[in-house]
């Protein structure tokens, strides 16, 4: 699958080794830098165990030092396919900065379809079932840890990213707020579009298997705890995929950023960590 898009930032740190401990790159959006000292953030590259899986790569991202028990907001970020940071650091550098405000954020490596591609067959079904087992894992895994609060977490989520978050969020009671930024509303578009080139009945036949996956058909319970991100320029979601999203999800709140494309922009990170800090009472 080839995309052709814009460049975004480099990203703010670069994590290499088990464990890293970083300054916050810059302070939080909307706020003015002080002489106080930059807050220490701890990045660590660790193996998530997934039952009847193989573990799954991710970044830890959490303010150093000893945390209190309960202190701390969870957010589960999943990834985009794209050409720039089409893998798990595409929110690092955002997570580093939300640390110091109280999140611990897990940013695992996501991998049907971003490293094995559709098959066309309702093996896919499957593949998506274990992708969404794996993420379920990490979801449970964040949960898990004392210093994380069980009435505070947060999945965030862009292009299949977010359709998998959809999913998620949708099944487990535990996931009190959502961003999702440019999902489609159903699985089998994309797979036929820039993957298998299927046609006419054949391609219906296929995109029938994922009736009951779609994630349009997943996003009705957070209402307001819920917030859409679309782009005007987007070449991959036009404006009947939003419709759809808006008519399934019609309490949730919605940001549109009419010059962006489908990779969005720094614009669009400082919505959302407007409403997450909002929706997970981090400090502002």
């Amino acid at each position: 699958m080839v995309r052709k898009l814009i460049g975004k930032a480099a990203l703010a740190v670069a994590v290499a080794g088990a464990l890293a401990t970083v300054a916050a790159a810059s302070p939080p959006p909307g706020r003015t830098p002080t002489s106080a000292p930059v807050a220490q953030v701890s990045v660590q590259d660790i193996r998530v165990p997934v039952p009847g899986q193989r573990p799954v790569p991710a970044y830890l991202v959490r303010s150093a030092g000893t945390l209190e028990p309960g202190s701390q907001a969870g957010i589960l970020f999943l990834h985009w396919l794209g050409q720039i940071h089409s893998d798990r650091t595409e929110f690092l550098a955002e997570a580093i900065q939300l640390a110091p405000r109280g999140a611990v954020s897990l940013l695992p490596q996501g991998v049907f379809p971003w490293r094995v591609a559709p098959s066309g067959k309702p093996a896919d079904v499957t593949a998506i079932k274990q992708q969404l087992a794996v993420f379920q894992a990490c979801l449970n895994w964040l949960i898990s840890k004392s210093y994380v609060s069980g009435s505070r977490i947060a999945g965030g989520g862009h292009d299949y990213g977010a359709m998998d978050g959809a999913l998620l969020a949708n099944s487990d009671p535990r996931v009190h707020t959502t961003v999702f930024a440019a999902p489609d509303a159903t699985w089998g578009h994309w797979f036929v579009k820039y993957w298998l080139g299927f046609t006419g009945s054949r391609a219906a036949h296929y995109k029938a298997l994922f009736t009951s996956l779609q994630p349009v058909r997943h996003v009705s319970r957070l209402g307001s705890h819920q917030l859409f991100q679309w782009a005007g320029k987007d070449i991959f979601v036009g404006a009947s995929v939003r419709k759809r999203f808006a008519a399934a999800a019609p309490l949730s709140p919605v940001d549109f950023f009419p010059g962006s494309d489908h990779q969005l922009t720094t614009g669009a990170q400082i919505a959302r960590d407007k409403f997450l800090t909002t929706e997970l009472g981090l400090s502002g």
